[in-house]
């Protein structure tokens, strides 16, 4: 009689797995080794992948890019990662109804292009697109961009879903059309799972026209308090920006030095983004200019490529400093604490000697913060960023961080009293846990 793991080789084909030890180094997560490594081809082999190793309780790791695949806490174990990098078809694409369905294992950047054929895009921004980030993955983490605050998180672009749970049992929730209110609202419960309730395998989005025109106000400050001000005056205003982020003095020095603003590096910056049609645009570029000219900052106009590439640099800022030690957190606070989050940060660079760079956005509240240096001092660091946050009524996770940090900060904080509810629907999903068991709450 077959082992479990001949018997998944069987399902997707020997062409189609890894095994050897040089074969599955790439596939650590958190220093664990799987034991294989498959590619199946279609819904029904990830089925009888997931029946398999739910009877004999070897856990299944989803694998999309593996951008995002040192997101949560270190895995109690990793016997099978199941990677969906041969599900990508973008199966519909419903132009006038601005819906599209696509597999999994569809690359973010493959699915905006043939989108903005007919002129469309999926309206979310996370980091990793040019490094293969893929929707499944995007999903499972709910990772979002700056454009966040014109048009949400993936909870507001998913509208349909198909996963298998498991137990291989095959379900779809949501439809294919944007005003769907029959039945319970599976979409929005898969979105930053982790992979914990079952693996994702197509989902439908919502689209919208792509902007006729678009153009960058980067406004640079030499006080803290003074970009502040102009975030909140931005805010109260008449003008609809599609991204609002605030950039402390790291970031601004390193995207400065790459794409040769020649800003003052010791300075806070303030991007505002407008989209829509030209005229419109170019009508709240005026007003805006105004606004910050009150404010005394320095600012320079970006449009076309250029501006594309300022949003990719502040998108993967934490990703480009070095990997050695490197530590990315996201917190939460109220828009009006923002100021004293990033002052507090400033103040724990200069004590501490770590070097940390942050990205808050001006519209939500949200802060991407990476920090680079020595083990013991980013553990301190971490724990004394946490207790402002909290004191704050925030949040803050930890994305990415070596194990050794993991081990002495707990990735997500506090979780609070959704935890049982949390637990309850994993015991109905998956209740052997099979799936990512470990990494989530």
């Amino acid at each position: 009689m077959n082992s479990p793991l001949e018997e998944i080789i069987n399902i997707v084909g020997r062409e189609y797995t890894l095994s050897l030890p040089d074969e599955l180094e790439h596939y650590e997560v958190d220093t664990k080794k799987p034991s294989l490594v498959v590619f199946p081809g279609t819904t029904e082999e990830i089925s009888g992948i997931m029946k398999i190793a739910s009877s004999a309780t070897l856990s299944i790791t989803p694998w999309g890019g593996g951008t995002k695949i040192g997101f949560g806490r270190e895995p109690s174990k990793v016997d099978i990662i199941v990677c969906t990098g041969r599900l990508n078809r973008i199966l519909e694409h419903e132009a006038g109804d601005l819906v599209a369905t696509a597999e999994c294992g569809t690359q973010l950047k493959v699915f905006q292009g043939v989108v903005k054929g007919k002129n469309q895009f999926l309206a979310i921004d996370p980091p990793h697109e040019e490094s293969g980030a893929t929707l499944g993955g995007i999903i499972a983490t709910n990772d979002s961009g700056p454009r966040r605050l014109r048009f949400g998180t993936m909870r507001e672009s998913l509208i349909g879903i198909k996963f298998v749970r498991s137990d291989g049992y095959i379900v779809r929730g949501g439809g294919k059309v944007v005003k769907n209110v029959a039945g319970y609202d599976l979409p929005k419960l898969y979105v930053g799972s982790f992979g914990t309730l079952g693996l994702i395998v197509e989902a439908t989005f919502r689209l919208y026209p792509m902007p006729e025109s678009s153009e960058t106000c980067l406004v640079s400050f030499p006080t803290l308090e003074t970009s502040q001000e102009l975030v909140l005056s931005i805010l109260n205003s008449p003008l609809i920006p599609t991204c609002l982020e605030v950039l402390n003095q790291r970031p601004l020095s390193a995207i400065s030095d790459k794409l040769n603003l020649n800003l003052k590096k010791d300075w806070y910056a303030i991007a505002v983004r407008i989209e829509g049609i030209e005229k419109a645009v170019k009508e709240q570029i005026s007003k805006l200019k105004l606004v910050s000219g009150d404010s005394k900052g320095e600012g320079i106009l970006l449009k076309g490529d250029f501006e594309e590439k300022l949003w990719q640099e502040i998108r993967e800022f934490p990703w480009r400093i070095s990997e050695k030690n490197r530590t990315i957190c996201k917190a939460g606070v109220l828009i009006a604490d923002l100021a004293v989050v990033l002052r507090a940060l400033d103040d724990l660079e200069k004590e501490s000697g770590l070097k940390v760079y942050v990205s808050g956005q001006g519209g939500t509240g949200v802060l991407i913060i990476a920090i680079e240096g020595e083990i013991l001092s980013i553990v301190k660091a971490l724990k004394s960023i946490r207790a402002l946050v909290n004191s704050l009524k925030g949040t803050m996770v930890i994305k990415e961080a070596p194990s050794s940090i993991k081990s002495q900060v707990d990735v997500w904080g506090e979780i609070g009293t959704s935890h049982k509810m949390m637990e309850r629907l994993r015991s109905l999903l998956d209740p052997y846990r099979v799936l990512n068991p470990g990494r989530f709450v």
